[in-house]
């Protein structure tokens, strides 16, 4: 007859054996980790091996909450008809057709991240999502930039870029955790709508050598990006329908968001309360900036 293990140590077995599938899985299949502890810091040696610098691997899966709109988010319109209600009345017709081309699958599937050496990975600090990729970067005193991707990545998205027939000329990408990260290029607007996870990031020094500042923010730098930074974006967090104006200051791989704050502070004035280290549902929008070509 066969002897039951006590219920501690089965536990305590599965715990291991979970721990060890994470770690397993996130060298063999080369792909950075989605979740590690909370305020976890990873950097790939030159054989593209983790080293974690600081916390570790879960040892249960974790599983955050995150609104997958079954449509999509109308924000609320004041009732006098100012500049500022006529402008959420047009992103709000903007995201039906976000949403529209979504449902039709007149999207492009954004490729993961490459993975380089010296790279550093930064979990978010309270709920282990990934939350930023930094390269080495030694004109930045932190040592880290959020732009400073190696010049080799610029031929890994080929396909990523191809045409979309279907889209009528509008482009959608998405990425990240459960496609949650929405990027909308509409030509009849000329603009771009985004809409998903805003995470904040560090350093001190942009993509245009210019010193970074409050109320600056970073766009991902494949599909939405400005060498001058010469247009502001505004920001509304989708659960309080308060915007904030933000000014495009650098550029980032944005693992798992649609955009990126500068400073935890600022994130937090988004989010709107001095707790939260991302902010779950955002969106964004600005005109096309002008040295911009429109997507094809």
């Amino acid at each position: 007859m066969k002897r039951k293990l006590p219920a501690f140590l089965v536990v305590a077995m599965s715990a291991e054996l979970f721990l060890s599938s994470v770690e397993v899985s996130a060298r063999e299949d080369n792909t950075i980790p989605q979740y590690m502890l909370p305020g976890t810091v990873l950097i790939y040696d030159d054989n593209l091996q983790i080293v974690v610098e600081k916390g570790g691997y879960p040892n249960f899966d974790v599983r955050q909450v995150s609104r997958n709109l079954d449509g999509p988010h109308i924000a609320k319109i004041p009732e006098d008809a100012t500049e500022e209600a006529r402008q959420i009345e047009l992103e709000n017709e903007l995201a039906i057709k976000a949403f529209q081309m979504s449902v039709a699958g007149d999207y492009i599937q954004a490729p993961l991240p490459e993975i380089y050496p010296g790279m550093k990975v930064v979990y978010d600090e309270v709920t282990g999502e990934l939350n930023n990729i930094y390269y080495a970067d030694e004109n930045d005193p932190s040592g880290y930039s959020l732009h400073n991707e190696p010049v080799s990545a610029l031929n890994r998205n080929a396909n990523s870029k191809k045409a979309v027939p279907s889209a009528a000329s509008n482009v959608q990408w998405k990425w990240g955790k459960d496609d949650r990260n929405v990027l909308t290029y509409q030509a009849g607007d000329d603009s771009f709508l985004g809409t998903g996870r805003a995470t904040y990031f560090t350093g001190s020094i942009g993509n245009r050598d210019n010193k970074l500042k409050n109320y600056d923010c970073a766009t991902h730098k494949e599909y939405d990006y400005s060498k001058k930074g010469d247009k502001d974006i505004t920001i509304r967090n989708l659960d309080t329908d308060k915007a904030f104006t933000f000014y495009q200051a650098s550029v980032g791989t944005l693992p798992d968001a649609i955009i990126d704050i500068w400073g935890l502070s600022n994130l937090q004035t988004v989010a709107g309360n001095t707790r939260d280290t991302s902010v779950p549902n955002v969106r964004y929008y600005h005109k096309r900036f002008s040295d911009q070509s429109i997507p094809r």
